[in-house]
Order: C-alpha cells, then structure tokens, then sequence
C-alpha cells in the first residue's frame, strides 16, 4: 500500500494544488459569460449574478465549514468540498436554462466553503511553527497561479471545443483530483484533534463543543480585529481587480490593454513577493511586516493619484504597490493560525475568512458609488486607504498582543 503525505513536502503540495484549483473554479464562469450569454439569451450583467452567488454561498456556508472541520477534520471537508464544487461545475456544463447556470454556481461556492478552514487546518497539523510562513506562502502562491490560469483554460478550450465542454473537462480535473486527495493525503488534521481529546478538556474548552461556537472567537479581539482585516484589505484588493482597467480608460486615458496590462503587473509581483512574505514572516514580526507592507502599497497608490500617469508609469506603480501586498499574506495568514489552538483551527480560518466573500461582494458597489458620485481618483484614493485602515488594524492587535 501506498504511504499516504503526512509531512511538510507532501501536505503543503497536496493542499496547494487544491487551492490552485478552488481558484481556477472561482474564476470558471466569468471568462465564458459572452458565449453562455449567446446560449441562452440573456446579457451578460445577468450572467454576473453567478458570481454573486458564488460569493453569497461562501459567505453563508464558510463558519459551518469551519465547525465541520474541527469535528470531522480538514481532509474529509477539503475533499467532500473539491467534489462538490467540481461536479457543480461539470453539471453547469450541462444547463439547459440560465437558471440552471445560477443553481450550479451557488452550488459551487457551497463546495468552496471549507477549502481555507479546511486547507490551513492541514497546513498547520503537518507543519511546524519554524516554517509556517513558507508552507502558507505556497499555498498562496497556489491560488494566485489558479487566478492566472483559469481565463486561460477555460476560453482556451472553448476555442477548441464549446463552454459547455471546458466546463465539464475543468470540472472533470477537480472530481479526479478528489479522489488523489482521499488517496494520497494522510488525515493528519484529524489525528491531531485525536491528540488533543486525548489529553482531556482544558480551562477554555467550555462551549467549543456547542453549536457556531465559531461565533464565540469573535469576542476575541485579536479575532474580531483580523475579521476587520481580511474585510477591509478585501474591499481593497477587490477594487483593483475591478476597476484597475477602467481608471486607465476613463482616469487616465489609456487603452484596456495598458490597464489589463498593470492589473497582471500588479498580481504577478504580488504573486512571487507572496513567496518572499514566507521567508521573511517565519523569521520576522508578522504584525510588523504586515504594517510595514500594507502601508507601502496605500502609499504608493496614494502618491500615484498625484501624477499624471503615463503608460509605463502606470504599470510600474502598480506593480510596486502589489510588492508591499504579496508580502503581507504570510503573516496574515500565520497571525490567524496562532489565534486558536489545533481543535480551534477552522472555526478561527473559517470565521475570519468570511471577510473576503464580504469584501469581494460589497467592493464593485461601494466603490462603483464612489466612481458615480465623485471620480476613478477618488476610488484609487479608497482603495489606497482601506489598505492604510488594515495597517493600523494590525498596528492596533499589535498593542494588545
């Protein structure tokens, strides 16, 4: 019989690869809505409800995924997970009406729900603290390489095929690499919640056993104040992919390439700086490497607004201000796991997580009204100070560590 990856190599491939993934499914509909538009007769801003949805799923179902985790354990979730967010995805592939569209898309952000609490459950039962900042960085790194791919793959064998079959073979991918995960991953999260019942119940144990006791953390306030984190730095981040190219074309008057071109600029060094975070957050500060980096990308952002930016400055602003963001995710992500412990771990992911499905679905209207009231460089300056308020956020949890 094959052994089964129970350690920091083999875990952190595995549980990345199914980031990369849950990513790839995230963006799986979007690049494809002109031609289910031309199928089934409806618009694309109709279409984009799917994404909604998908947000709306997460945001509903990711705290219960969180309690799941930590009575079941993060593989068994993960891969239940995966499987349904795959086959939704291959079911879409089939839709016969727009509504069928939308049903399968809500479905898919259920399935999405516990691949971060379940996902950082297994990173951190496998690793060790020394190098936590590196496992987290891949993972990251994973995701980001799955936002990347997922236009390609899927308008990519459309061209050669139909959407209906890029959505049923991409789909397909995730239901084969289910079964890869129930084989080859070790349930080393659930062996550790073992460990913990075994030693017996401890003083701050009374209630986790209860129903959303997930809810309880956020009397904590270094939870609640990440909670604050992930929101904020999600309506940022959200924002920028929304609007990056549409401040070129209307703000700036450039063309769609040059602002497509700063938005891959921007996600492409926040991408390989996410991989440097890791180094630097298993051997630093991590609230102080949050700080220092969040505070780089509002400044640069902020300055930027000051310039009339050219073609080439554009780009280069934007890549620099994804430098102080990528290096941040690490030592978010390694403050967030040291806020529990091991029978804890999805509940505290799974509750501070829910900012980004909050965060993506609010973005595109907050600041789309702060486009119509006022103008793009009044959006850039938000963004530039939700990420400046995620900083002092961190800088504030930092004093009362």
């Amino acid at each position: 019989m094959t052994r089964r990856a129970s350690g920091v190599l083999g875990v952190t491939t595995l549980v990345s690869a199914d980031h990369l993934l849950s990513h790839v499914y995230l963006l799986a509909f979007p690049p494809l809505f002109p031609l289910i538009a031309g199928t089934f007769d409806v618009s694309v801003t109709r279409l984009a409800v799917s994404v909604t949805l998908i947000y709306a799923a997460q945001f509903l179902c990711q705290v219960p995924a969180g309690e799941l985790v930590d009575r079941v354990g993060g593989k068994r979730a993960v891969v239940a997970g995966l499987a349904v967010t795959a086959a939704s995805i291959v079911a879409a592939g089939f839709a016969t009406t727009y509504l069928h569209v939308l049903v399968c898309a809500f479905l898919s952000g259920v399935g999405q729900s516990p691949f971060h609490p379940g996902n950082y459950a297994l990173l951190d039962a496998a690793g060790d603290a020394d190098r936590e900042g590196k496992q987290f960085s891949v993972h990251s790194f994973g995701g980001f390489v799955g936002f990347a791919a997922a236009p390609v793959l899927t308008t990519g064998i459309a061209a050669l095929a139909d959407w209906r079959t890029a959505l049923v073979v991409v789909g397909a991918v995730g239901l084969v690499y289910a079964g890869v995960l129930a084989v080859a991953l070790a349930p080393v999260h659930r062996r550790a919640l073992r460990a913990v019942n075994a030693a017996g119940p401890s003083d701050d144990d009374a209630g986790r056993g209860s129903l959303f006791a997930s809810v309880g953390l956020l009397t904590r306030p270094l939870v609640a104040g990440m909670f604050a984190f992930f929101l904020l730095v999600t309506l940022a981040d959200t924002g920028l992919q929304t609007y990056t190219t549409a401040f070129a074309v209307e703000h700036l008057s450039l063309s769609t390439v040059v602002g497509n071109t700063a938005l891959t600029a921007l996600l492409g060094v926040t991408a390989v700086t996410v991989l440097i975070g890791g180094w630097l957050a298993d051997r630093y500060d991590a609230f102080a490497i949050i700080v220092v980096g969040l505070s780089w990308t509002a400044l640069v952002l902020g300055a930027s607004v000051a310039f009339d930016l050219g073609r080439t400055a554009f780009v280069a602003v934007w890549a620099v201000a994804g430098a102080g963001f990528g290096v941040s995710l690490p030592a978010r992500d390694r403050i967030t796991n040291a806020l529990s412990g091991t029978e804890d771990t999805g509940k505290s992911f799974g509750l501070v997580y829910t900012g980004l499905p909050i965060g993506g679905a609010v973005a595109p209207v907050v600041l789309g009204a702060v486009i119509t009231r006022f103008s793009y460089l009044d959006a850039v300056v938000a963004i530039a100070g939700c990420f400046f308020l995620g900083a002092v956020v961190v800088a504030a949890m930092r004093r009362r560590r």
